[in-house]
């Protein structure tokens, strides 16, 4: 069974029937659990070029950040997961950095399992948007439990995952 997973949390509802999958395996195996939520520093700044401070930009991503793993470590607990830990990372150079950086820790962390959310959309909709799971799945040497979101993107609420 697993000793180590990860998973990877943006605070979007793809993640949250990741995030429950993951706590059933990790409560049921006594394993930890690494909650791992990566910042995307060059979406934020790109996206507010000259509009707002950047800095303050920077400040707020790290707070929502670290609010959606505070809510995963409760879940978790709630939920039978002794063992977790929490990582905040950054990536400068945006959506390509992001993937190396959960690819890169889960691997250092020595985990057996990393666990993400997927919205599973294809055709268009998918070639448009692109998708962080594909991405993880060509980066990743690590087993991969990728865990889809019925729910239509649009039709969904946000929740803490």
């Amino acid at each position: 069974m697993y000793k180590h997973l990860v998973i990877a949390l943006d605070g979007s509802h793809n993640a949250r029937p990741a995030l429950v999958e993951a706590v059933r395996i990790a409560a049921a195996a006594n394993s930890h659990l690494s909650l791992v939520h990566v910042i995307c520093l060059h979406d934020f700044a790109v996206d507010s070029a000259g509009l707002l401070d950047t800095q303050a930009l920077y400040d707020e991503a790290r707070k929502q950040g670290q609010s959606v793993l505070d809510e995963a470590a409760d879940y978790a607990r709630q939920h039978g997961v002794k063992d977790t830990s929490q990582q905040l990372l950054e990536a400068p150079q945006g959506s390509e950095a992001a993937t190396a950086q959960l690819v890169d820790f889960a691997a250092e962390a020595g985990a057996d399992l990393l666990v993400i959310g997927t919205h599973g959309h294809r055709g268009w909709r998918h070639l448009l948007l692109g998708s962080f799971a594909e991405s993880v799945l060509r980066k990743s040497t690590l087993p991969l439990l990728v865990v889809r979101n019925p729910e239509d993107d649009d039709n969904a609420a946000p929740s803490a995952g």
